[in-house]
């Protein structure tokens, strides 16, 4: 139900009184495009409460409930209250649904394990499960950096995947003709994700993956993190491409390219400024609806 801001905690506690389950207030909020989920609530627009009732919730029960909420003492009338059944689910599988397969780009096909897809002859078919890890190929930032790959990825590239996720980008990159695909992550959770889908496509003896990021916390104490790649990739948030631009730029080698991703359309402008004052050249900007990709040549 919507009530007034104030109201918030009122009405939550009165759910709870009442019997009501999994109580939870869902402020309004106005969101900061200049960082990372960062967020202001506004108390100037209505806020949302929901609880859960076991069944049966009868029209009786509802009166009830309706009586007790507006006999609190609110600021504010509240507003209608919506009941919906909701059936129990496996939502560990459900999810699974909205995630078909897809085609990207002129020639990548990303089919999840559990559809069945039989490729053309120019395709190159990932097979993935992303587990708990970013990267499907249904967000924009990713499909967008799959597209791009097909440009920058030639026979026989080094490649590194900065924020690898589910190694989606370094599988299509190895799939598409890299012979050496570097992949990291801080997220070590990740890390196994990563290295099951390589050998799920086939690829694991190309792909190497690890925890860390580029500087400090490079993970092959052996090699450097400077020219490192034919083509560096990094899809991570808006706040850590632009910190992490001069370590990008540096991993690549010169006459390479870098694939920057995982912020809006609106900060595209500024992106391949930035790119550009750290080196990059014939720097391009690929947009989709809302989010934006930056690809640009490093020419040493």
């Amino acid at each position: 139900m919507r009530c007034d801001a104030a109201d918030a905690e009122l009405v939550a506690d009165g759910l709870r009184i009442a019997g009501a389950e999994g109580v939870a207030i869902e402020p309004a909020i106005l969101l900061d495009d200049d960082a990372d989920f960062a967020y202001t609530e506004r108390t100037d627009v209505p806020w949302t409460v929901r609880g859960t009732a076991p069944a049966p919730f009868d029209a009786a029960a509802r009166r009830a409930l309706r009586r007790r909420l507006i006999s609190l003492p609110l600021r504010v009338p509240l507003g209608r209250m919506r009941v919906i059944e909701v059936h129990p689910e496996q939502w560990s599988e459900a999810w699974k649904r909205f995630f078909g397969v897809l085609h990207l780009g002129q020639h990548t096909v990303v089919r999840p394990t559990w559809e069945q897809y039989r490729a053309k002859p120019h395709e190159i078919v990932i097979d993935l499960d992303p587990g708990t890890a970013f990267g499907t190929g249904q967000h924009e930032t990713t499909r967008l950096c799959l597209e791009a790959l097909e440009d920058v990825i030639t026979p026989g590239c080094t490649v590194l995947d900065v924020g690898t996720g589910s190694g989606i980008l370094a599988i299509a990159a190895a799939k598409h003709g890299a012979k050496r695909v570097r992949a990291i992550d801080v997220d070590a959770s990740t890390v196994a994700v990563v290295r099951k889908n390589a050998e799920r496509n086939g690829v694991e003896a190309r792909i190497t993956a690890s925890t860390g990021t580029l500087g400090e916390a490079w993970p092959w104490p052996r090699t450097s993190p400077v020219e490192c790649a034919d083509v560096v990739v990094a899809n991570i948030s808006s706040t850590a491409v632009r910190a992490m631009l001069p370590e990008i730029v540096a991993a690549v080698k010169p006459g390479g390219a870098a694939v920057l991703s995982g912020f809006l359309a609106v900060d595209a402008d500024a992106m391949v400024r930035a790119a550009r004052r750290v080196g990059l050249r014939a720097v391009t900007r690929h947009d989709g609806l809302e989010w934006s990709c930056v690809v640009g040549r490093h020419v040493g």
